[in-house]
């Protein structure tokens, strides 16, 4: 094995190919064969997008939806107040609701 100082690469080592010959991808060597420039993703001056009416009415309902369920109260904050208030209460300490919060997980499958 010998290393050229100047560039140093390493000539006839074993495993290498070709001896670190200057090897190129193939999609370099098509693109130099066929002339292609490198920038292949330039739109031309006459592309545009239509938008059917039929899209624009299902985006306007979109829309619309959106904006009424911004509009409807929480009910998850309401059921919030309403567990927070049993628990301070001491609702599920009685016996009566420990023993069907039982039969109930044992009726699900969890356990």
């Amino acid at each position: 094995m010998t290393v050229d100082k100047t560039s140093g690469i390493i000539h006839n080592l074993p495993g290498t190919i070709a001896g670190n010959k200057n090897i190129k991808r193939p999609e370099d060597v098509y693109k130099a064969a066929s002339g292609a420039s490198e920038d292949t993703h330039t739109l031309k001056v006459g592309d545009k997008v239509e938008i059917s009416n039929e899209a624009r009415d299902l985006q306007k309902k979109l829309s619309d939806l959106k904006a009424e369920i911004k509009m409807m109260p929480d009910t998850r904050e309401e059921k919030l107040k309403n567990v927070k208030a049993r628990i301070e209460s001491g609702f599920y300490d009685r016996d009566a609701v420990i023993k069907e919060v039982a039969r109930s997980i044992k009726d699900s499958g969890q356990l």
